[in-house]
C-alpha cells in the first residue's frame, strides 16, 4: 500500500523565451500564445468564440472556466473586455493550471503587452506562485479562481456551472491528457445550459468527445496560420437566479467581519449584530497571520496554504510587522521544519531554516482593530443581546465565536481559555514557539495560554497564574523578556474535535429559516476567516466556491 503523498509545490514550467513573440514550454514543445499576436488570438478565438462580450451584458453573474491559465493572457484580455463593455454584473473566471509560472516569469511574459500593463500589475502582485490548490483573487467586480493542480483531479473537485469555456491547453498531440473524453465529460458536467466552448483546435478526437458529451459543435475560421477553430454549445437556456434575501450576521469579530466584507464586495449590505459583552479573540490587539503546515498533501493542507496567502492580501492595510521567527522546541521539531523547507510547498521566499528555528518571511503580525474596522466599513453594527435564534426573522449567519455555546447548545465544540500578558524586554521581531512574543511599541505582548475551560462562569476572568505561565514559557526559550508583568485580556477559542473549522448550512427551529454557521476557527481565526467568509458568501449566493469540495464536505457538519 503506497504511503502518503508529501505536499510539495506544483512543478513550474520549463520556459524558453528565445522564441520571438511568445514563451515556449520546453517540456511540451509548444508555445503559450500565437506569435502572430497573442492578444488578438485571445480575442478572436476565445472571446468571439464564446459570444463575448454580448452574452454577459445582461447577466448579474457570468462564469468563465478555462483549461490552461499559462501566462494569464486570456484572463487579462477578458478582464479588459469586461471593463470596456461597461458590464454591470460580476465576472467569475476559473482557470486550471498544472504548471504555474513563477512570478518573475509571469512578469516577463506579460511585459510584451504594454496595453495590458495596468491589469497585469495587480495580477502579478497577487500571484500565488506554484502553490497547490485553489487560490481566489479579487479585482473589482472580477473574481479570479486559480486551481493549481492536474486537470483531472482539479475538475473532479468542483461543482460550479460555467457559462463559457476557454480550452487553451497545449495541442492535443502534445498534451493528450488535457483533451481526453473523460475531461470533456467533466466540462459538460460543469456547464450551464446554453454554455459555449471555444478552442483553437479542430482535432477529430476533440470534436467527437464534445459531441458525445452533449455539445453541438461547429468549425469556424481560425486565427493566424490556423485555418479553423472550434465552437460548441450546450443546448438549453441558462436558469435565471432568484434574488437573495439579505441575511443577519450575528458576530462582528473577524469571522463576522469577513462575511460582511464578502457581501459588500458584491454590493450587498448585510445586517450585523454584535454581542456587547465581549469581542472574544478578535479584540486581542495583534494577531499572527502564518500558515499551518502539514507534511502530507490533502485538501485540508492545501486549504491551510491558500487561506494564508488569501489573508496576506486581505490585511494589507493592517500590517504591523512582516516576518516571524518560529523557534525549534526540540530536535524532532527542527527535523520537521527541515522537511517542510525541503518540500518547498509555498515556493520561494516563504521559509528559511536556521539553527534556532525557521524564519517565515511572508508571515505577518497585524493590528486586529484596523483589520476589523476596514472589513466593516460602511456597516452600522448593532449592539444587542441575542439569547435565542428564534428572536430573528429571515436567514441568519452565526459567526459569534464563543456565543455558539448558548445559541447552538447541542454541539460538541471545545472551548479553551487564552490569556495575554504585557511585559518588558528586547526583541528584534515577533517570535513564536507554541506561544508567542510580539514587540509592540515599548512593550512585549505575550500569549496565549491554552487552558481547557472547566467552569464557564469564570471563562473571561484574568489570572495571575496565566500571566506567569506566559512569561515562564517565553523565558524558557531564552528570550530577553521580563520581569515586569501585567495582565492584558482573556478570550475563548472555539475548536472542533478534528481542529478544522466549520462552515455549515442548516435550518433553525422555525420552518424554512436558513441558518449558516462559521465557527471552530481556533487560534487561527485571522488566517482562516477571510477565505472562509468568502466561501460562505459564495455558497449563500450560489457562486463558484474557493474551496475544494472534499474539504467543503468535511467541514459542513456540526460536531455533536
Amino acid at each position: 500500500m503506497p504511503g502518503p503523498t508529501p505536499l510539495t509545490r506544483t512543478p513550474a514550467p520549463s520556459l524558453d523565451f528565445s522564441v520571438p513573440g511568445t514563451p515556449a514550454a520546453a517540456d511540451f514543445d509548444d508555445i503559450y500564445f500565437s506569435a502572430d499576436g497573442g492578444l488578438d488570438e485571445a480575442r478572436a478565438v476565445f472571446l468571439t468564440g464564446c459570444g463575448l462580450p454580448e452574452r454577459w451584458m445582461d447577466r448579474d453573474v457570468f462564469t468563465i472556466a478555462e483549461l490552461g491559465f499559462g501566462s494569464g493572457l486570456n484572463f487579462l484580455a477578458t478582464w479588459q473586455a469586461w471593463q470596456t463593455s461597461g458590464a454591470k454584473g460580476r465576472l467569475h473566471y476559473i482557470s486550471v493550471e498544472g504548471f504555474p509560472f513563477e512570478q518573475a516569469d509571469l512578469h516577463k511574459a506579460l511585459s510584451q503587452f504594454p496595453e495590458l500593463s495596468a491589469l497585469a500589475a495587480p495580477l502579478i502582485d497577487q500571484w500565488p506562485g506554484p502553490v497547490r490548490g485553489l487560490h481566489r483573487r479579487h479585482f473589482g467586480n472580477v473574481t479570479l479562481t486559480l486551481i493549481h493542480d492536474a486537470v483531472s483531479p482539479a475538475l473532479r473537485a468542483q461543482t460550479f456551472q460555467a457559462d463559457a469555456w476557454f480550452l487553451d491547453g497545449f495541442s492535443p498531440a502534445k498534451n493528450a491528457d488535457m483533451w481526453s473524453p473523460a475531461i470533456i465529460a467533466e466540462i459538460a458536467r460543469l456547464s450551464e445550459p446554453g454554455a459555449r466552448v471555444a478552442t483553437f483546435t479542430v482535432a477529430g478526437d476533440v470534436r467527437r468527445s464534445l459531441n458525445e458529451a452533449g455539445f453541438v459543435v461547429s468549425r469556424q475560421p481560425g486565427f493566424g496560420h490556423k485555418r479553423q477553430r472550434l465552437e460548441a454549445i450546450m443546448p438549453g437556456e441558462p436558469i435565471a437566479p432568484t434574488a437573495p434575501l439579505i441575511p443577519t450576521i450575528i458576530g462582528d469579530g473577524i469571522a463576522g467581519a469577513s462575511i460582511a466584507r464578502a457581501f459588500m464586495r458584491r454590493g450587498l449590505l448585510p445586517r450585523v449584530i454584535a454581542d456587547p459583552d465581549h469581542l472574544a479573540a478578535s479584540g486581542n490587539g495583534a494577531a499572527l497571520i502564518k500558515p499551518r503546515f502539514d507534511l502530507q498533501d490533502n485538501p485540508a493542507s492545501r486549504f491551510f496554504l491558500s487561506s494564508f496567502l488569501y489573508a496576506r492580501h486581505a490585511y494589507q492595510d493592517a500590517i504591523r510587522h512582516e516576518g516571524i521567527l518560529h523557534l525549534n522546541k526540540s530536535a524532532k521539531e527542527r527535523d520537521r521544519h527541515q522537511r517542510l523547507v525541503d518540500q518547498d510547498c509555498l515556493g520561494r521566499g516563504h521559509m528559511k531554516i536556521s539553527d534556532e528555528g525557521v524564519y517565515l518571511g511572508s508571515s505577518l503580525v497585524i493590528d486586529t482593530e484596523t483589520a476589523r474596522q476596514s472589513f466593516l466599513k460602511d456597516i452600522n453594527v448593532e449592539s444587542r443581546h441575542i439569547d435565542t435564534l428564534d428572536a430573528l426573522d429571515g436567514p441568519i449567519i452565526l459567526a459569534s465565536g464563543y456565543g455558539i455555546r448558548t445559541l447552538l447548545p447541542d454541539t460538541t465544540f471545545r472551548y479553551s481559555r487564552g490569556q495575554l500578558s504585557w511585559t518588558n524586554g528586547t526583541l528584534a521581531g515577533p517570535v513564536t514557539y507554541g506561544g508567542y512574543a510580539i514587540p509592540i511599541r515599548d512593550e512585549i505582548l505575550l500569549g496565549a495560554t491554552h487552558d481547557r475551560i472547566e467552569d464557564h462562569s469564570t471563562a473571561f476572568e484574568l489570572s495571575p497564574t496565566a500571566d506567569a505561565k506566559n512569561l515562564g514559557q517565553a523565558q524558557a526559550q531564552g528570550l530577553s523578556v521580563g520581569p515586569d508583568l501585567r495582565s492584558f485580556r482573556t478570550s475563548v477559542r472555539v475548536n472542533s474535535p478534528d481542529t478544522l473549522p466549520r462552515l455549515i448550512k442548516m435550518k433553525t427551529q422555525k420552518a424554512e429559516q436558513d441558518l449558516w454557521v462559521l465557527s471552530g476557527l481556533g487560534s487561527r481565526g485571522f488566517t482562516f476567516a477571510p477565505l472562509l467568509g468568502e466561501a460562505l458568501v459564495s455558497a449563500y449566493l450560489g457562486e463558484p466556491s474557493p474551496l475544494d469540495q472534499k474539504l467543503a464536505a468535511r467541514i459542513s457538519r456540526l460536531p455533536g
